[in-house]
């Protein structure tokens, strides 16, 4: 059995081989140079020619973990990156991280969980490789040093390559304590590399989840209604079967799935095919509508559950309403926000077969331990019978965390092998299910009240935001009275000094499947937290940087990064009519980020000159990188910014690809102007932190210029248009 590119699929293999977690384990090896690859772990292989493979934990959809993870365990094994090639996960409890006991890519903590792991397996395989030097030379191993694949004694001059020394080494007992490297001499770890995975994405190589090709494999599509939330009801299985091309079809929970020899094929048919729906649970559901519902809510007192705050002292209701009533002088603000699609360049895809004593996936997922598990259900097989190989991922942002794909994918392999056992099969969406069925990021809507004193002093802060439940959605369980915590999270930026203040949650349900989206809580907290700040800052009429200043003057990492945004932007130097600045704050993922968006604005039509951004994530695995996940997540919150918007209409999304759900193009993009801080602090996440400061800082620019502050995204739904 073969994918497109047969070397990665062998590839793959020795990856699905690799065992012993956290703990190194020998080989057998009988010579100083053996035939076979010494298997240190389950993150690193060795070969006898010095090939160096690193099993990279984590799902690679753009960000660079790919390189990152494998830099890390390369810097600690002295090893020279030209020798190293890295291998594409598979869903092996090896690879599970101790902290989380998870197998995932999310929150932005892949190398904040993984970084002691990876250093922890190259520091112990560089000791037991100069171990095993330093028994050949019948010399001290303190004599012995390791360099770029090489281990030289000192005294001689005699060298060993890794690859000979491999699997002696592999045998050796591991370090309990092994000896981490100085970060001044770090030689791979804070500089910039080019990515291992580029030339195989330039050239085609690379093997995508919907790139997978293996020998005999049929091809799958869904019929499934636009209304969200529909089920079937019947359809023509025999008229389906006489379509050309078509090799069988059956029922699914969402939809029907037509299997036929072409990805065409299957989707003309099922897009032809006769299909009766169940649509009552959705079908009256409209966008203004909900957005009417979650206004109202937020009253709803009764039903008002706290957040939990996510630094400094706990949130207190009593003490927080008693100062807001209390308060000489009292305001309010509400902002909105909408359904946010996902839209991954990669349309939702998977590949399944499943035999009679094993099943086989290969799928773009960030979550591979979920998706074995799923695998393992549907078919009713053992879980170690159960193989997922994680491919490369053409965008996630969150969508490719949900299993659906999957289970759709293994489903249709289960009833398939019914009569042909061992067929494998690709199901493909089309772009427009991709947006159709989407876990849409919730629409919410906030509002913020402030109590100041009479001379403009801030003495209570209460942020009530309202919006469908992703716990609710998911079937997730809180203690009574707690609030979702994907509602509330940093709703109010709790790194902020501030007075009495509360963040509560008030519930209003939608038929529509929501989920998690680039920087979750943060996509929509962010720009009501910042908002909500700028705002304080105009009825008090302090300058809104002079202000996050105070706010955070005990934090020197906020600090640096506000200080050197508004310098770089030139925050001090006045402009011209028409003009403005935004600042804004975002601390999250154990990072920091300053944005600065400077615009031009005429009546309504806004040019976004420049965006300057600056960011601490302590130390950086890889600058370029680094730089390049800022960047991006800039962009892909200002899409949503200006022209983000899912509206549903009788329970089905209006948008349903690029042309009605634009995101920007590089014409579009202004000046990105990214400064990175080198500090010594545990590195942070990077692939997020900057997606939810950049729509407050753009409003705030916009308020500076016009005297008008925009509380509603995306903000064309608020009349503004943008050059």
């Amino acid at each position: 059995m073969t994918v497109l590119n047969p070397q990665r699929r062998l590839l793959l293999q020795a990856a699905v081989a690799l065992s012993g977690g956290l703990i190194l384990r020998g080989s057998p090896a009988v010579a100083l140079v053996a035939d076979t690859s010494a298997r240190f772990s389950a993150y690193l292989e060795i070969t006898p020619t010095g090939q160096i493979r690193i099993t990279s934990p984590q799902s690679e959809m753009g960000q660079g973990i790919h390189d990152a993870l494998a830099k890390i365990l390369a810097e600690e094994l002295d090893a020279n990156w030209a020798d190293v090639e890295i291998l594409l996960p598979t869903a092996d409890d090896a690879l599970v991280n101790p902290l989380t006991r998870r197998h995932r890519t999310a929150v932005s903590e892949s190398v904040v969980i993984y970084r002691d792991v990876m250093r922890r397996m190259g520091a112990s395989a560089r000791d037991m490789l100069l171990r095993a030097a330093a028994e050949q030379w019948q010399v001290d191993v303190s004599e012995c040093r390791a360099q770029s694949s090489i281990v030289r004694h000192s005294g001689s001059g005699r060298r060993f390559g890794f690859g000979e020394l491999a699997s002696l080494a592999a045998k050796l007992p591991v370090p309990e304590a092994p000896v981490f490297k100085r970060r001044e001499d770090y030689q791979l770890v804070g500089r910039k590399t080019p990515r291992k995975d580029t030339p195989a994405k330039v050239t085609g190589r690379a093997v995508y989840g919907i790139d997978v090709q293996l020998p005999g494999m049929l091809y799958a599509a869904m019929r499934r209604s636009p209304v969200v939330a529909s089920r079937v009801k019947a359809f023509d299985r025999e008229a389906a079967l006489a379509r050309a091309g078509v090799v069988d079809a059956f029922e699914l929970e969402e939809g029907v799935a037509v299997v036929a020899n072409s990805t065409w094929a299957a989707w003309k048919a099922a897009k032809e095919i006769s299909v009766e729906f169940d649509e009552s649970p959705a079908d009256s559901f409209e966008s203004e509508t909900l957005r009417t519902a979650m206004r109202a809510a937020l009253d709803a007192d009764d039903e008002a559950r706290v957040g939990r705050a996510l630094s400094g002292p706990p949130y207190d209701r009593a003490a927080t309403m008693t100062a807001l009533s209390s308060a000489p002088r009292q305001a309010e603000w509400i902002y909105e926000v909408p359904f946010l699609a996902h839209a991954a360049l990669e349309p939702l895809c998977a590949t399944a077969v499943v035999h009679a004593d094993r099943a086989e996936v290969w799928a773009p997922t960030q979550q591979p331990d979920r998706c074995r598990d799923a695998i393992a259900a549907i078919t009713d097989l053992p879980r170690e019978r159960c193989v997922l190989h994680v491919t490369f991922l053409g965008g996630g942002f969150g969508r490719k965390w949900e299993t659906d794909f999957v289970r759709q994918t293994v489903t249709i392999a289960r009833e398939l092998a019914r009569e042909r056992p061992g067929t494998p099969v690709k199901l493909t969406w089309t772009r427009e299910q991709d947006f159709l069925h989407d876990r849409f990021r919730p629409a919410h809507v906030a509002r913020s009240r402030v109590g100041l004193s009479e001379d403009g002093q801030l003495l209570a802060l209460h942020s009530r935001i309202t919006g469908p439940s992703i716990f609710t959605y998911q079937k997730r369980n809180l203690p009574p009275g707690v609030a979702d915590p994907f509602a509330t999270g940093l709703l109010i930026n709790d790194f902020y000094r501030l007075p009495a203040r509360l963040a509560d949650y008030v519930e209003t349900k939608a038929p529509v499947p929501i989920g998690t989206w680039r920087s979750v809580a943060q996509s929509q907290n962010g720009f009501f937290s910042e908002s909500t700040i700028d705002d304080i800052a105009t009825i008090v009429q302090r300058d809104p940087y002079a202000l996050r200043r105070e706010l955070c003057a005990h934090d020197p990492r906020a600090l640096a990064v506000l200080e050197r945004a508004a310098r770089l932007a030139q925050w001090d130097q006045p402009l011209p009519k028409g003009r403005g600045r935004g600042i804004s704050l975002s601390i999250a993922y154990g990072s920091y980020c300053a944005e600065v968006v400077e615009v031009a604005v005429t009546g309504r039509r806004v040019q976004i000159v420049k965006i300057t951004a600056v960011f601490d994530c302590g130390l950086m695995i890889d600058p370029g990188t680094v730089d390049a996940q800022i960047s991006g997540g800039i962009v892909f919150g200002l899409s949503a910014a200006i022209d983000g918007d899912i509206r549903f209409t009788r329970g089905a999304a209006i948008a349903q690809n690029f042309d009605s759900a634009p995101v920007l193009r590089m014409s579009q993009t202004p000046t990105i102007v990214v400064d990175l801080l080198d500090t010594d602090h545990p590195p942070g996440g990077a692939g997020e932190a900057s997606v939810p400061g950049v729509a407050p800082a753009l409003a705030g620019a916009i308020h500076a210029a016009t005297g008008q502050r925009p509380r509603r995204l995306p903000l064309i739904a608020d009349g503004w248009e943008f050059a």
